[in-house]
This record gives structure tokens, sequence and C-alpha cells, in this order.
């Protein structure tokens, strides 16, 4: 069973109107909403692909009751914590042609109790997992450390982890020594404060993050090529070339992709390509996290992979 951690999650919104106007009154032709947030893609994502996964994280107020009964009706496990602080919405604006535009809530305040709770939930949750996904943004410095207090439950319950991060909460998780690491290019460059531009500039930034202790780097930056590396071995990942509908969770369900890869036992060159294959087969559609196996398959044979 893989366990997804959000800390940070969101109720999304999808309003279709003709055009989007300044100062106008609109009058919306279709509304849809999904539970989002990082870590609850990839169990989205794994659930396509038929892999046991459970979601926990915090919830909270009215939207918090709605993600819980959008995730039963999507058949995705979950095992949250209940807090006092409303979960944030998310507006997406989508207008023919497909331009859209987005809106989102900041996050309300956890309290320490909820996050103790969700620490003591979590180290039950590894071990009973195989895997441990921490994915997406902290919503304040009270739960900074919850995913470097969960990398360590794996260490002690002996299971991998994946952490997918930025800021502090990356900073501090990477001092708990996770097994995998991918930041996107931009989260790299502000916790770090460092430029990406060459092929150079992206190796280095990936022997920063296996420097910290990690196994695997991965570095995204959307439908470029994405770089990856375990000591001493590095590449360069092209992602096929698709017309792009909705790039939101193509990470997501990239780690979904490299997931299932490690889970049937494949080698790590092969897993990348999975993972490319699923995060364009993601964005290539607008249902978020989405994509079946058949979907990625397609597409793998099409992703390159150039050693440097």
């Amino acid at each position: 069973m893989v366990t997804t951690i959000t800390l940070n999650p969101m109720l999304d919104k999808t309003v279709h109107i003709d055009r989007l106007e300044r100062g106008a009154i609109h009058r919306a032709t279709k509304m849809a909403m999904v539970a989002g947030g990082k870590g609850i893609n990839v169990s989205r994502q794994l659930r396509c692909l038929g892999i046991n996964t459970v979601a926990t994280g915090f919830l909270g107020g009215e939207t918090g009751t709605i993600m819980t009964r959008l995730l039963t009706s999507e058949a995705i496990d979950h095992d949250f914590v209940l807090t006092g602080a409303m979960t944030r919405e998310g507006m997406t604006y989508r207008e023919p042609g497909g331009v859209w535009t987005a809106m989102f809530e900041p996050p309300g305040r956890i309290d320490v109790e909820a996050v103790h709770k969700l620490s003591k939930k979590i180290d039950y949750l590894a071990s009973k997992s195989t895997w441990l996904v921490c994915a997406g943004s902290s919503p304040g410095n009270e739960a900074d450390d919850v995913y470097y207090e969960a990398v360590l439950s794996a260490h002690r319950h002996g299971i991998t982890s994946i952490l997918d991060s930025y800021g502090y909460a990356l900073e501090l998780g990477l001092k708990a020594q996770p097994t995998m690491v991918k930041p996107t290019r931009r989260e790299f460059e502000v916790t770090f404060g460092q430029s990406l531009k060459t092929d150079h500039d992206y190796v280095e930034a990936v022997n920063t993050l296996l420097r910290s202790g990690a196994r695997y780097g991965i570095i995204s930056d959307g439908a470029n090529p994405f770089f990856a590396g375990i000591q001493g071995h590095y590449w360069k990942v092209i992602p096929p070339a698709i017309p792009s509908v909705n790039p939101t969770g193509s990470g997501d369900a990239m780690v979904g992709g490299i997931l299932y890869g490690f889970h049937q036992g494949w080698k790590f060159e092969r897993c990348l390509a999975f993972g490319a294959a699923a995060g364009a087969a993601n964005a290539r559609k607008w249902d978020v996290a989405n994509s079946s196996l058949a979907e990625i398959t397609t597409l793998e044979s099409d992703v390159k992979l150039q050693r440097l």
C-alpha cells in the first residue's frame, strides 16, 4: 500500500464560461469540482493503475466534508485529520479554446494538536505501507516539520519515502533523508536560491538533492525535459510532444507513474520513462491524474532518455 500525505489540500472548482472579462458579471455554462492537492492527485493516479493507496493530511470545515464525500465517490481510500481550519478552495475559469485562469484561497491556520494527531496517524499508516509520499506545500509554520517526521517514520518501519515539496518543508524534510526527492525547477530555485538554466546546472542541482542523503533525485519543469539521477548516473528525460489541454497535476501523475514502475520492479530508467509518459498523458486531458494504463503506455515509447 502507498500512503500519500497532503498537508494543504484544496477543493478544486472548474467554472466554464464563454469569456472572462474584468469588471463584468459572468454566468457559468457548467461547473465541476474535485478533491485536489498533490498527494491526493498521486493517490488518484495510483488508483487508476491498480495500486492500493490511502490519502491522509488535513481537512476541515464544509469544504473538508465535501472533499471527503468526493474522495469516497472516486473510491480513493482516505484517513484525514479533521481540523478547525476551513480547507481552502480554488477556482479555475475555463474558456473555449482551452484558455483558463485560476485563483486559490490562502490556507487556514493549523493548530498544534492537529499536527500531533497527523504525525501519529502517519506513523500508524507507515506501519501498514510500503511507500510514503509527502507531496505539496505546508499550510503554515506549525506544520512545516510534518514531512520530516513522516520520513523518519518511514525509516522506522523500513519503507521507502518520496518528498515533493518546497521551502522550509523541503529543507527540513531533506534532513531526514527521504528515498526520492522531486521538486520542480521553480521550487528548487526558490528553496536553494540557485538559477537552473543549463544541463550542468540541473545535474548540480540533482547532486544537491543526492548529497542530502536521497537515493534518487529528480527536478521537473512542466512540459520541458526533466533531470534525474542516482549517485554517479544522470539522465535528461524528454517527454513526448503532445497538445496540452490541462497541465495541472502532471508532476503528480509523473510521481504516480514512477511509483508504479518501482512497484513492478523495473529499473530506474524504465520508471523515469513511464513517469514522463504518465505526466504527458495527464496534460492531454482535462481530468487531473486520471490516466489509464493504456493511455500512459501508448506514450512511453515516445519518451527520450539521454545519459549525461
